[in-house]
Order: structure tokens, then C-alpha cells, then sequence
């Protein structure tokens, strides 16, 4: 008989994890790769105090050698938390038992808990930064190729949800870029912060490590590849707030475009449209749909992942030198905000890179809301024979009367006397075509892509792959596996 698999979160659905994550982000929050960053942490530890002459040098290398999750008894560590309610301890136990009797002495040899789990949480953060970093790459990438694509189509500009005035769609796509940039360079600056190690002890002061406190977090901290932090941040949650508010913001910069993609979609719009393959099916009842479910799936995630922001800050408030229950917060925000963070990435480099935009349509639309969408130009044109201010009243009557009846702005127009005395129909209508009236719109979508293009090109592109996991080749059990 098939045994079910109890895969009750969504990011760990069998069928519909696809649409929330990806196995990328998954696997770096898998149970036993997060025990194995601890082990990792741990070895670290024992090989700096080794080079410190705090421990033996051969107890360091037993406890490298061992620190390894694929030796250790994984029942019993399960058995060993129900039992002592410690998040750590278990695993140090078996840790312990594979270790030969010198070495156990020295595991976790003056350490805190929070120390070992805060500085492995980094590390989990560090592979959080890798992903969402190379995604932004490719997706900046993305969207100065459209930039480029379409700098010149002119379109409508909306405001409200309103026609406007013209633009051009690659002032539109730099807006998105410039915001997406933006982005990349909080992350740059946010993983400065939060890639810090954590060794201080019970209360912070390093009590237990004795004079060779402070060079032990150096080598522990270069061992990991970590910055050093000025003092203990047990009750310090900043960081990992900082780090929710980044993510909040990457996804909902690019939700926002994924929602102008939603709405130009619109069958009365008609002006982009998300990847689209036959097969994909937008309604069991209305064969004729074709949904915007992609588009849709970024503004559900961007909302989860803003959502888990407010966790971060209710962390701030910890009580004395340590307080676990920022510690419990984060273990479930940190991890279902990158996890959607990383989904929702994904589906943007799907969206922008195979996106349609349907040009002739754009074109009819512009057509066809001339002139309104340049009364701007108009009143101006105007101003120049009656005055600003009169002219934008005539424009503004003739605009609500077309409104209102459907009669052309410049048949009303043209019934007005100070316009016919000064104007031609014609003089008019030629003064204030669209394609005319873009402003700088060029100008500064070349501006856009020259400044990012020119700032990306001393970045390097972070790795491909970036949260491969060495356990799933190791061990059957590996939770990477699940659900695929």
C-alpha cells in the first residue's frame, strides 16, 4: 500500500508548490541541510579555538571530520527533542556519539544555543541573498532588453485608470527598471548587515573564552565567511527585520509590474499580455478565457510576503540579554518569506521574458483616444492665440461635452469663434498629434538604461544554481526531495 506524505504547507504541495516556490529556495530551508549549517557552525567553532590553543587541535579535526548529518542518528535526534523540548541539544548528543571521547569534550566548547542557530540562519540568509541577487540580475536584464524593444511606441499614459496624456511604453518599462535597480542596491547594502556572525555567550560578554575572546570571533567569523559584529545582537533583531522589509519591497516593486501587466491585459485594453501556450486553460466553464493567472500568482505572493514584515518588527521587542520568541518568529517568517520571494522571482523571469506586446493595438488605442489624451498641447496651442488660462477653460467644457455626447473635441471646438478665427482644423490637429507630445520620454529611457547598464557592468552575476544541495546525493531522506 502507498504511504502518504503529510505535506500540509503549500510551498511543500506535490502538486501545487510550483506556484509558491521553487525547489531552488526549498532545499535551503530543508530540515537537514538547516542541522548540517549547524554542524557547520560547530566545526567552525572548534577549528578557530583549535588555531587559538583554547582546544586540541586533534579534537577540532574528530569533530570536523563528524560533523556531518549523514553520520548522525536521525531517530534519535527526533526522540531526543520530544524529550528534552531543546531545539540543540539532541543534535549535539549525536554528534557527540560519533565523535571519538576527547573530541565530545569540546563540541559547543563555551557557546550559546542562539549563537549556533542565529549564525547558521545567516548562512541560510546568505544562499536567500545568492538566489533573489541573480534573479534581480536576469531580471534587470529583462527589462532593459524591453526598455530597448519599445522606447519609441508610443502609448497612453494612465493616471487614476484614466487616459492622460501620451508617453512612450519604454518610458513605462525604464520606470520599472529604475525601481527594480533601486532594489538590487538595497540588497547590496542589507546583506552587509545581516551577514554577521553570532559568538557571545549567555548573556554577551564572552566570558567563557577567556583574553581569546575577541581574535576566536574573528577566526570563527573568517572561517564562515562572515562579518564581525561590534557586540552581541541575541536581543538585537534589526537585522532579520530589515531583512523581511527588503523582501517585501523587491516583491512588491515587482508585483506593481506585474499588475500594470494584469490590467493592460484587460479584452478592452488589449495592450500586453503574460506567456501564453496552447493548453493553457483559463476557465472550466468560458473556453474563450485566457487569464492573467501569472500576473495574479506575483500579487499573491508579494501580499504573503509583505504580511510576514510586521512578524519582523514584533521581534524587535525582546526582553533583557535574550528572548527566544523573536528567535520562533523568525524561523517561520524568514523562511515563508524567502521561499515566496524566491517563487515569485521566478515567475517574473518567466513573465517579462516571454510576454507579449501587442503593438497594433497600442496603436489603435492612441488613434483612437486622440485628441483627448493630448489637451495639454492642445491648451497650450491655444494659449498661445487666448491665453493660457481661457483656453484651458474651452478645452476643459469641450472635453466634458465630448464626454458626455460623444461629439469629437474639435467639432466643439471648432464652433467657437475665438478658435476659428485663429485656427484650421487642420493646424490643429497636426499641432497636437500624440507622437509629437512624448515629451522627454526617449531621452530619459536612454538615460535609464545608460546609467543601470553602466553600473551593472561592475557587478558580477551571481553563480546559476546558487542553493545546490551536496545532502540530496547523500541522504534518502533528504526533505529536497519531497514533492517532486
Amino acid at each position: 500500500m502507498n504511504t502518504c506524505t503529510p505535506n500540509s504547507h503549500i510551498v511543500d504541495s506535490r502538486f501545487y508548490s510550483g506556484g509558491y516556490t521553487t525547489v531552488e529556495a526549498r532545499r535551503i530551508f530543508c530540515d537537514l541541510r538547516r542541522y548540517q549549517h549547524w554542524l557547520d557552525v560547530e566545526a567552525a567553532l572548534a577549528q578557530a579555538q583549535a588555531e587559538l590553543d583554547i582546544i586540541p587541535a586533534s579534537a577540532a579535526e574528530n569533530i570536523r571530520q563528524n560533523a556531518r548529518i549523514c553520520l548522525l542518528d536521525l531517530e534519535g535526534i527526533s526522540k531526543g527533542l520530544q524529550l528534552t523540548n531543546h531545539s540543540l541539544m539532541p543534535l549535539l548528543e549525536a554528534l557527540c556519539k560519533v565523535c571519538d571521547e576527547e573530541a565530545g569534550q569540546f563540541i559547543h566548547f563555551g557557546a550559546t544555543t542562539q549563537d549556533i542557530q542565529d549564525t547558521a540562519q545567516v548562512l541560510e540568509l546568505r544562499n536567500v541573498f545568492s538566489v533573489v541577487e541573480r534573479d534581480l540580475h536576469k531580471i534587470i536584464s529583462l527589462l532593459i532588453q524591453r526598455a530597448k524593444q519599445y522606447r519609441d511606441l508610443v502609448t497612453i499614459g494612465r493616471t487614476h485608470c484614466q487616459h492622460a496624456l501620451p508617453m512612450t511604453m519604454g518610458l513605462k518599462m525604464a520606470g520599472w527598471l529604475d525601481e527594480v535597480w533601486r532594489n538590487l542596491e538595497r540588497l547590496e547594502q542589507v546583506k552587509e548587515r545581516v551577514l554577521v556572525s553570532q559568538l557571545f555567550g549567555g548573556v554577551g560578554t564572552m566570558d567563557a573564552f577567556g583574553e581569546k575572546a575577541l581574535p576566536l570571533l574573528e577566526l570563527f567569523s573568517a572561517k564562515l565567511g562572515l562579518a564581525v559584529p561590534n557586540v552581541a545582537w541575541h536581543a538585537s533583531r534589526d537585522r532579520f527585520a530589515e531583512f523581511l522589509s527588503l523582501l517585501a519591497m523587491i516583491s512588491g516593486s515587482l508585483a506593481r509590474i506585474a499588475d500594470e501587466i494584469r490590467c493592460l491585459a484587460r479584452n478592452e485594453i488589449h495592450e500586453m499580455e503574460e506567456p501564453f501556450h496552447m493548453g493553457k486553460i483559463g476557465s472550466s466553464t468560458m473556453p474563450h478565457k485566457r487569464n492573467p493567472e501569472l500576473c495574479e500568482q506575483v500579487v499573491v505572493l508579494s501580499k504573503l510576503v509583505t504580511s510576514n514584515v510586521s512578524l519582523g518588527y514584533d521581534g524587535l521587542i525582546c526582553e533583557h540579554e535574550r528572548d527566544y520568541r523573536s528567535v520562533r518568529l523568525e524561523w517561520a517568517a524568514l523562511t515563508d518569506s524567502s521561499l515566496y520571494t524566491c517563487g515569485l522571482l521566478a515567475l517574473m523571469k518567466d513573465i517579462l521574458a516571454d510576454m507579449t506586446v501587442h503593438e497594433q493595438r497600442v496603436r489603435s488605442n492612441v488613434l483612437q483616444a486622440a485628441p483627448l489624451i493630448s489637451t495639454e498641447a492642445l491648451m497650450f496651442f491655444l494659449g498661445e492665440a487666448i491665453g493660457k488660462q481661457n483656453a484651458h477653460t474651452l478645452v476643459y467644457e469641450a472635453s466634458m461635452q465630448t464626454v458626455e455626447t460623444g461629439k469629437p473635441v474639435l467639432d466643439i471646438l471648432m464652433e467657437h469663434s475665438d478658435i476659428a478665427t485663429n485656427f484650421s482644423r487642420e493646424e490643429i490637429e497636426q499641432a497636437i498629434a500624440p507622437e509629437k507630445h512624448v515629451g522627454m520620454s526617449r531621452e530619459l529611457t536612454e538615460q535609464t538604461i545608460t546609467f543601470v547598464e553602466t553600473r551593472m557592468q561592475d557587478r558580477e552575476t551571481p553563480a546559476e544554481d546558487a542553493a545546490c544541495c551536496p545532502l540530496c546525493t547523500e541522504l534518502e531522506g533528504c526533505m529536497c526531495v519531497v514533492a517532486r
